[in-house]
């Protein structure tokens, strides 16, 4: 980050300097060039930043509806809930951070040689900070015969 206010630093000086002195030769105007310099910068890209999400739920296969609760980074603890798609199986949901923030979801599931199960989950965007969210995290399932089932999942994610 400081690199990069240093080198902005040095490129509006040199700029400066050119409409001062040559700019005019190059068509540069110092009024426009201290517009440019002051207006708010928009459509910065987010940066992916590690998430690691715990939880435990439970299934309602009468309703196809999953719900679970836990911690995570950027969301602290967290509550979701999800309906599943009967025809692909992937599940479409929403976890609500902390202090209200939700974020949305779709998570897909594949299941091992061993009957192991990992999740895959991509984000769909969100509310508050989390509005226009980008991401991925994975990891394992752990589902009893109650349809109780615990996540261990890690990725990223950017907002």
């Amino acid at each position: 980050m400081n690199r990069r206010i240093v080198s902005t630093g040095m490129a509006v000086v040199t700029l400066l300097f050119l409409c001062q002195g040559t700019g005019a030769y190059a068509g540069l105007n110092l009024e426009e060039l201290k517009g440019a310099i002051t207006a708010p910068s928009q459509g910065q890209v987010p940066i992916a930043k590690p998430f690691k999400l715990k939880g435990g739920g439970q299934i309602d296969v009468n309703t196809f509806t999953l719900y679970f609760a836990g911690a995570a980074t950027h969301l602290g603890r967290y509550t979701a809930s999800g309906q599943v798609d009967p025809a692909t199986s992937n599940i479409r949901g929403t976890m609500t951070a902390a202090n209200g923030d939700t974020l949305d979801w779709v998570a897909q599931f594949s299941t091992g040689p061993l009957g192991e199960i990992d999740a895959g989950f991509t984000v769909t965007g969100g509310t508050g900070r989390f509005e226009g969210a980008t991401g991925e995290f994975a990891g394992p399932v752990v589902l009893d015969p109650d349809f109780m089932f615990t996540l261990n999942l890690l990725g990223t994610i950017a907002y």
